[in-house]
């Protein structure tokens, strides 16, 4: 019986992994598509806005007189343009989708053997806890912080000591990474 509650905590923690092992990788692809969201949005919301004031002015937004550097006049349909503006938005957002998941599942193998370890480690206390309390993030491990991002609570107290105590400059990064220190990075 206690080889079955064993075995099922371990699928559970299995299946679940995947939802738990890829701070960086859904980090990256929010920035991505954070910087996406830049450079599309206003040139699309700009076109709708030039689109709109033709019509309201009486003018049709799919003949848009363009001066070329020649001198020559040709149309633009602006309706078009926003069409194909958000467009390559969408096939952006597909494309940084797909490396993200793509990245997702190379951390997940590593984020399972990570979890049953945690499982067993824990006499099998990481499957009632609430997931914060024992989790142990592969991305993290793989990106060099196992401790965590600058707000996770070692690294933060590791600061506010080293700033209350005023140590600085090389010691300071002697003590936040040795491995960078020693190869001359910081």
């Amino acid at each position: 019986m206690k080889y079955w509650v064993h075995a099922l905590f371990v699928a559970a923690i299995a299946s679940s992994s995947h939802a738990f092992a890829a701070d960086k990788c859904d980090e990256a692809t929010g920035g991505a598509k954070q910087n996406v969201d830049q450079i599309y949005l206003p040139k699309i919301d700009l076109w709708i806005k030039v689109s709109k004031a033709l019509k309201d002015k009486g003018l049709d937004p799919r003949k848009y007189p363009v001066i070329m550097p020649d001198g020559s006049v040709e149309l633009l349909d602006l309706l078009d343009v926003v069409e194909k503006l958000t467009k390559q938005r969408a096939d952006a957002y597909s494309q940084i989708q797909t490396a993200g998941d793509d990245c997702n599942m190379g951390i997940a193998p590593y984020q399972k053997a990570l979890d049953i370890a945690v499982f067993f480690s824990t006499g099998g206390l990481s499957a009632i806890l609430p997931p914060a309390m024992t989790k142990i993030d592969a991305s993290q491990i793989l990106s060099g912080t196992p401790l965590g991002g600058p707000g996770a609570l070692i690294p933060k107290l590791r600061e506010d000591i080293l700033n209350g105590l005023g140590i600085g400059g090389d010691v300071a990064c002697s003590i936040r990474d040795p491995l960078k220190f020693i190869r001359g990075g910081c």
